[in-house]
């Protein structure tokens, strides 16, 4: 705990703003009357525990992710009680430790957004609602209410798992076998029910409020960003890691021990329902793999459960040996992630380009993206959005003859550069005069190239 908290405050520390943390503050601020599309009205609940924090200090990074930090500190003692509970203290430990290095959770952790919100309320769920439903009582129904209900409020992805977990729940009951069971009276009266009336009257004030359009996020990122989706998220969470969790799973499943069972059905119903929902709405509005991590807390446990099965199976003179070498591999395996995340963030650093235009020639036009940055970073340079076509750049080119062009690249390509277009009209028409990015051990790249454009080049 110790290290989760001391990596998770140098992250809160380490990294400039990212474009959505700047629209943060503008929507915690001004709530549900902000000027950014497409509101808050799906979402409300971070921002609006954001708004008090932001009326009382300068919205500086470390201050405006002080929120984050502290959901994200919980959310890993949550996550390490929950696999004690599911698989003993072996597996506590185990995704204790995953979970404190976890290269996806340290971003959540130390990025000024909703995420690590979202990771704590679904460990809790996960964590409370089969021992609701084994005990059937109220109180144990009011500590599954909470979280689910604010979950659901803090963004719509929350929703996906929940769907595959609560069907898990309803069909693998604790003493084996495979039986869907309705509900029971108790359960209605202090959980489902008062869940959706809750979630009606949030609905109805929004209408009547007129803040209920606009929910989605516009139109697809396009094929490719779908294709990416599922691979984007296993690199994030690490390779080493989804295979572990994929062990557990079947470890789980194959397990005759009903607990043990319904959470590793638990993980699958939670997973596959989240992959799927995302996967579809990906062709109707934009979808990242930030989306996913209301399913993260599932993976870290399963993946955890392999170590305590050796712990528990091998013959007592090999058990430690051998669940301690399968720990250190899959540590080892996500270390040099872990390393990359710390040294580069999971984020584009513009200030040296920007610093680099100020030394040679700030009085020209500057095309950047995402302006957002450019502008809290450096207001004075004159500047607009980048196009990403090739007609559009040839007419900014035109207009200024002279210009530089800010880019960020990953390892596809240019960001929005699908096609090529947009590095091949660089390569034509530009020089370029830097490339920025910090040493990484993964597979990522964050990197900002600066080019110098003429009309004679």
């Amino acid at each position: 705990m110790v290290m989760a908290v001391l990596l998770r405050v140098y992250e809160v520390f380490r990294f400039p703003f990212e474009q959505d943390e700047l629209y943060t503050i503008d929507e915690a601020t001004n709530l549900f009357h902000t000027r950014l599309l497409p509101g808050i009205q799906a979402r409300p609940l971070f921002f609006l525990l954001e708004h008090p924090f932001l009326s009382l200090g300068a919205p500086s990074a470390p201050y405006l992710r002080l929120v984050p930090l502290i959901f994200g500190v919980a959310g890993v003692w949550v996550t390490w009680r929950l696999a004690r509970e599911v698989a003993g203290p072996v597996a506590g430990f185990m995704a204790l430790v995953l979970v404190a290095i976890s290269p996806w959770h340290l971003y959540a952790s130390g990025f000024a957004r909703y995420y690590s919100l979202l990771y704590l309320l679904a460990a809790l769920v996960y964590w409370q609602l089969p021992r609701a439903v084994d005990g059937d009582r109220p109180r144990g129904y009011l500590a599954v209410l909470v979280p689910l209900f604010l979950g659901t409020w803090t963004h719509p992805s929350f929703v996906f798992p929940m769907m595959g977990v609560t069907l898990a729940v309803s069909l693998f009951p604790l003493g084996g076998g495979v039986r869907f069971r309705w509900p029971s009276r108790t359960a209605w009266t202090w959980l489902w029910g008062p869940y959706l009336a809750l979630s009606i009257v949030v609905l109805a004030a929004m209408r009547i409020l007129r803040h209920s359009a606009d929910v989605a996020n516009g139109g697809d990122r396009g094929l490719l960003a779908t294709v990416r989706l599922v691979p984007a998220m296993v690199d994030w969470m690490t390779l080493l890691v989804a295979t572990s969790a994929v062990a557990g799973i079947v470890l789980l499943v194959r397990s005759g021990d009903g607990a043990n069972r319904r959470f590793g059905c638990m993980a699958v119903f939670g997973c596959v329902f989240t992959l799927l929902a995302l996967f579809a709405l990906s062709f109707q509005t934009s979808i990242y793999a930030d989306y996913g991590i209301a399913a993260l807390p599932l993976v870290l446990v399963v993946a955890a459960f392999p170590i305590a099965w050796l712990a528990e199976h091998l013959p007592s003179n090999v058990a430690s040996l051998g669940a301690s070498a399968v720990a250190w591999i899959i540590l080892i395996g996500i270390l040099p992630s872990t390393f990359s995340h710390l040294s580069d963030g999971t984020r584009f650093d513009y200030r040296p380009a920007l610093n680099q235009i100020n030394a040679t020639a700030p009085s020209i036009e500057v095309l950047a993206w995402p302006i957002a940055i450019q502008r809290a970073y450096d207001p004075a340079l004159k500047s607009r959005e980048i196009p990403t076509s090739a007609a559009g750049l040839d007419s900014a080119l035109k207009r200024y003859q002279d210009l530089w062009a800010i880019v960020s690249v990953k390892r596809y390509g240019i960001v929005g550069d699908d096609t090529g277009g947009m590095a091949q009209w660089l390569r034509q028409n530009c020089r370029q005069k830097g490339e920025y990015q910090r040493p990484r051990l993964d597979y990522r790249i964050y990197r900002v190239d600066l080019w110098r454009c003429t009309t004679g080049a």
